[in-house]
């Protein structure tokens, strides 16, 4: 069971004596404080100018080049004049990819520091110990240098932060503390002796495939990101920052998949394993990520060999303090088994961008495998307070659901005034809304 994360395990051990030539790849996604995608935010590597990227409008980033060690990995995004930054930290392992190095920013003025030593009980500093601050994707962390001494910097000021101290051979310590900007706040751990204590298994692994439009590319257009993610928020059975990630995908398309699962607090908790595979084989041995994020309740496969119309499945384990001594009882049993089969995109066809419409028919490109489809009409571009003009309630949306293999729909809801402009969308589901497709927004007006 173990093969690839022992690969794994290795790979990172060995790389604390890569030279200067010895990179791999960091990726994530730019967020702000609230865990929206920030597009085209510059994304660097500390002291290398060879390692530079840009995110995407889905707020991904994809960054080669980086040193094989532990790197600061910088974004920094302009938006309405103001300057955004934010920071975090990547080990990064020879030709690996090290994902959800998930960064927030914030106005460079509104951010606040974090820092402290990580003592053992006899008052010892312990080197190499990572402290983590909850943020809206992932958190945030810094290591311990020999003296025990972390800092953590551009912190969003304002908020709470879980703080949480963990090495390896110790139980964690958990703190809280409110990020004041312009200052530093000042915490300091102390870490008991580790007894093995046993992680328990994640329960109510969940997984979300979204398909969506090409069309949402590099560009830094906060309306149209937020008119997208407007929409999915009205389809998110949990109430949660938004939290999913984009695979690159080659096509006229991207596909993410996104898993979540119930946190729990546990001293002894290191991480996380994370398995996908193909087939149930595949599954058994396939590691393709180790999360050492104590306060993680999500990951993000960010694979860009995601493929539509493929079922992905996915389980994962708890690790706790002692899981590189090979002691029994390191690692937990199994979550529970979810599969992700993300479908081809969906395109409308009819209306025709800015078309003048007397009586509207919507029509749009079948998506194999969906249940059913569900038409938006909005007499405003689509925003977190605009609701949809049609269906007026989406517990009960009439007409607007089609059920597949249906494509086309006659609008007969109410009735669309002369001259205005109003934007179509249409999505297509699973029964269980576990797999779902957006296509593109599109304006149009009524004659």
């Amino acid at each position: 069971m173990w093969g690839g994360f022992c690969a794994l395990l290795l790979a990172g051990i060995l790389a604390g004596c890569g030279g200067e030539n010895r990179v791999g790849v960091v990726s994530g996604t730019i967020t702000d404080i609230e865990g929206d995608p920030v597009a085209d935010a510059e994304v660097f590597a500390a002291n290398s100018v060879n390692s530079r990227t840009r995110s995407l409008q889905n707020g991904t980033y994809y960054l080669t080049n980086v040193p094989d060690r532990f790197t600061i990995i910088r974004a920094r995004a302009v938006i309405n004049g103001v300057e955004y930054t934010g920071q975090n930290v990547a080990q990064v392992f020879e030709n690996e990819q090290s994902k959800s190095v998930n960064i927030m920013i914030a106005p460079a003025n509104q951010q606040g520091t974090v820092e402290g030593f990580v003592r053992d009980a006899l008052g010892r500093g312990i080197e190499g110990a990572r402290v983590f601050a909850g943020g809206a994707l992932s958190s945030a962390f810094a290591v311990t240098d020999q003296r025990g001494f972390y800092r953590i910097a551009g912190l969003p000021a304002g908020y709470e932060y879980p703080i949480v101290a963990s090495a390896p051979d110790y139980e964690n310590d958990r703190r809280t503390v409110q990020v004041v900007a312009g200052q530093t706040s000042v915490i300091s751990f102390t870490l008991n002796g580790s007894v093995n204590r046993p992680v328990q298994t994640p329960l109510n692994l969940s997984a979300t495939a979204w398909t969506l439009p090409r069309t949402l590319t590099a560009t830094r257009s906060a309306r149209e990101r937020d008119a997208y993610d407007a929409i999915r928020a009205l389809f998110d059975d949990k109430p949660r920052p938004r939290r999913t990630v984009a695979s690159r995908a080659t096509g006229d398309y991207w596909i993410e998949v996104s898993l979540s699962w119930d946190y729990e607090e546990q001293t002894s908790l290191l991480g996380y394993g994370i398995y996908r595979g193909r087939t149930l084989e595949e599954l058994d041995r396939n590691a393709i990520a180790f999360l050492r994020d104590p306060l993680a309740d999500f990951f993000a496969d960010l694979d860009p060999a995601l493929q539509p119309n493929v079922t992905y499945f996915y389980e994962i384990v708890a690790l706790n303090t002692d899981y590189l001594n090979e002691l029994p009882g390191t690692v937990s049993g199994r979550s529970n088994r979810v599969s992700a089969r993300p479908f081809t995109p969906i395109a409308l066809t009819r209306p025709f961008p800015n078309e003048m419409v007397d009586g509207l028919i919507l029509q749009w490109t079948p998506v194999p495998n969906a249940d059913y489809y569900l038409v938006l009409i909005y007499d405003r571009f689509p925003d977190y307070q605009v609701a949809p003009y049609y269906p007026t309630d989406l517990n009960n949306p009439g007409a607007a659901k089609v059920f597949a293999p249906a494509t086309s729909l006659v609008y007969t809801g109410p009735t669309l005034v002369s001259g205005r402009t109003y934007y179509a969308v249409v999505l297509a589901f699973t029964n269980d809304r576990s797999t779902r497709a957006i296509s593109q927004i599109v304006p149009f007006q009524a004659r």
